[in-house]
């Protein structure tokens, strides 16, 4: 297998890292919008057809990111760097933006009819706003775990070498294989026939201990980009019918969602499920189908920026570099603005696409506060040490 070009691989790495972040903001209003009043039907397909690749390709770009460091490091600096890098923000995002966010919700049911009704009211005490929901930071929750569970299983793997080698050898082969796709559509489909619902959701923001099919499902994910990490002839592979890929899950997805879909699987909403989505004998047909659409997806999104994102550019490097900050502080930023906006008589497209660029200016500014804020710190220590 040929090694990976380390200067090309980073930048549609970052391309990928950045696309995933900035579609959060847009995908969380489109969210907020369906609890609102008016028609949801698009903002459901659109937020569906998402939300079956947009965790996962979160997990497999970041399993890829942190086998790429481990070959840079060794296992003992890469678990300091795990809880230094999201043990320790999930700490303080539990502390800080949770509350924060949970203010503003708490505020915003005041204001924000959730289909002609107003919800009902929680008290603006400590327990409901200090609680153990950790909203969004889930993904940090659940990362932190599958990576120092990774980790360990690279050691053990360290010590048997040719189980190792087979592993390698046998991922290869199959992302060589016209059926990678449907394998891994099958496997993501399985873990899932464990729940209820048609994808993966629901109950992951409800606790800082990971719920096990979950857990699980993403876990293939990052084990999936784990496994492609290094494999710089499997990255060409996913760079050759990328876009035929994209189209297909794209494609796929319109049935998908007609014939399956019920907007109370991921969304809390009370909605209309889709036509065959009561029939319990056609769910295993219909996880495998929705994985087709995740998997198409990834792997389609994955091979056109790999494709076409090929020289490095100050403007994505600076966006990646605030992509974390942009995930953690994007929710309260983002509820107080769309719980304004919905006291207003704007069109709902012109809340939501007001919603998103001031949620994306404020996350930017309060990290360009943040980077000057430290860059002074460190000029000033510098300029005033010892000797």
């Amino acid at each position: 297998m040929t090694a990976e070009n380390p200067s090309q691989r980073r930048h549609h790495l970052d391309a990928i890292r950045v696309s995933a972040i900035l579609l959060l903001i847009p995908y969380h209003a489109a969210r907020y919008v369906q609890k609102g009043d008016g028609d949801p039907r698009i903002v459901d397909a659109v937020v569906w057809f998402v939300h079956t690749w947009h965790m996962p390709l979160f997990f497999a770009i970041s399993g890829f990111l942190a086998a790429s460091a481990l070959r840079r490091s060794t296992a003992a600096l890469q678990v300091r760097a795990r809880f230094r890098r999201l043990g320790l923000p999930l700490v303080v995002g539990m502390l800080t933006v949770v509350p924060l966010a949970n203010f503003f919700v708490i505020g915003a049911a005041a204001l924000w009819p959730r289909k002609g009704a107003l919800p009902p009211k929680r008290e603006l005490d400590l327990a409901n706003v200090f609680g153990f929901t950790p909203r969004h930071l889930w993904f940090i929750s659940y990362l932190l775990i599958v990576s120092l569970l990774a980790i360990g299983v690279w050691l053990a793997i360290q010590r048997a070498p040719r189980m190792g080698a087979a592993i390698k050898r046998g991922f290869g082969q199959l992302m060589r294989s016209w059926w990678a796709v449907p394998a891994l559509a099958a496997i993501s489909a399985a873990i899932l026939i464990t729940k209820t619902g048609w994808v993966a959701g629901g109950s992951a923001s409800n606790s800082l201990i990971p719920a096990p099919t979950l857990f699980a499902y993403y876990g293939l994910f990052f084990a999936f980009g784990w496994l492609l990490s290094g494999q710089g002839d499997l990255i060409e592979g996913l760079k050759r019918g990328a876009w035929l890929r994209l189209g297909a899950g794209a494609l796929i997805a319109v049935p998908a969602f007609l014939l399956f879909y019920d907007n109370g699987d991921f969304t809390g909403n009370v909605g209309t499920p889709g036509i065959l989505a009561e029939i319990g004998e056609l769910r295993p047909y219909g996880l495998f189908t929705v994985g087709l659409v995740c998997w198409l997806t990834l792997f389609g999104i994955w091979g056109v920026l790999a494709r076409y994102v090929r020289k490095e550019s100050r403007v994505l490097r600076y966006l990646s570099d605030a992509s974390f900050w942009i995930y953690l502080v994007h929710i309260p930023f983002l509820v107080a603005l769309q719980s304004t906006l919905s006291t207003t008589d704007l069109a709902i497209p012109v809340r939501w696409g007001l919603a998103v660029s001031g949620t994306l200016a404020l996350a930017l500014g309060s990290y360009a506060l943040i980077r000057s804020t430290r860059k002074l710190v460190r000029t000033y220590r510098v300029r005033h040490a010892p000797g």
